[in-house]
């Protein structure tokens, strides 16, 4: 069209009867801060683990929700969460069945990798203890990994209260027990107020524990996200054992998120962590929290 300027438009903003152009606005909600950007310039090559990282020679952390103390040949996992599906199903929530829970089969994966000669539950066991035939399907199976020459202790959680009257009814006896004390640690479920802890070296330096599904977000600083699970560690503090907490084993668990200074969500400063390792599929990622 003659005297249409190149590219441009004959209505331009500033003629007669032009409409001015606007940029279109564009809402975008507040999202919290993440807890790490640009993960690959943060934290070197060191720091990432294919499958495993050694707090020390007394506990090992594994990238599949589980911890090892090799001195004992323990394996501890936390929050299975069983039969969850269905529990929700059962208050009348629409969730699928038709979902395959790997709990178990992950957990004997793990017993073949470590040949333990005992593996400590801690707690959540079950979302509920319902007399539902698929809870205790899934509850038969995890009875069955102790018949195969393996201690199972079944340290008892806030959702397993009525757990021993279900399994009495089931006809199957386990090793129930509110904690576990080994040389190097007490494992529990962490859902009680911890027990008064001497500072003497004979005693137990550490204190390992679930209930609290410890999970971070991670971003790259331009557009991807990530919710992962994680462990927390924390470092001695008087009158208090070191710690760590475990994820949860269940990977229906949606994960409450730890802040910057290491503080999970619901809790105050004064259960800050020092430290975390999140998981990343089969890797291992750890991550100092601010001071």
């Amino acid at each position: 069209m003659p005297g249409r300027p190149p590219g441009g438009s004959q209505n331009r903003a500033g003629e007669r009867g032009a409409i001015p152009r606007t940029a279109p606005t564009v809402f975008r909600p507040p999202i919290p801060e993440p807890l790490v950007r640009q993960v690959r310039a943060c934290h070197p090559e060191a720091h990432v683990s294919l499958t495993g990282f050694q707090i020390d020679d007394r506990i090992h952390l594994d990238a599949r929700r589980a911890a090892w103390l090799p001195l004992s040949r323990c394996l501890a996992v936390a929050d299975l969460h069983l039969g969850e599906a269905w529990v929700r199903r059962a208050r009348g929530q629409l969730v699928p069945l038709g979902v395959v829970d790997t709990t178990v089969s992950r957990l004997r994966s793990l017993m073949e990798a470590y040949r333990p000669e005992r593996v400590i539950l801690l707690g959540d066991i079950v979302h509920g203890a319902l007399p539902l035939e698929g809870i205790r399907e899934a509850v038969g199976d995890l009875v069955a990994l102790g018949r195969e020459g393996v201690r199972i202790h079944w340290c008892l959680g806030n959702h397993d209260r009525n757990l021993p009257r279900q399994l009495e009814r089931w006809g199957w006896s386990v090793d129930t027990a509110p904690r576990v004390i080994l040389p190097e640690a007490i494992l529990d479920h962490g859902d009680r107020p911890p027990e008064p802890w001497s500072a003497d070296p004979a005693a137990p330096g550490w204190h390992l524990h679930g209930h609290l599904h410890p999970a971070l977000m991670l971003d790259d600083g331009v557009a991807s996200r990530a919710k992962v699970p994680c462990f927390l560690i924390a470092r001695a503090r008087p009158g208090r054992p070191a710690r760590v907490v475990l994820p949860a084993f269940s990977e229906m668990a949606a994960g409450s998120v730890v802040d910057r200074r290491g503080v999970p969500q619901g809790l105050g400063p004064e259960d800050r962590f020092d430290g975390a390792v999140a998981c990343l599929g089969p890797r291992l990622l750890r991550i100092p929290f601010e001071g």
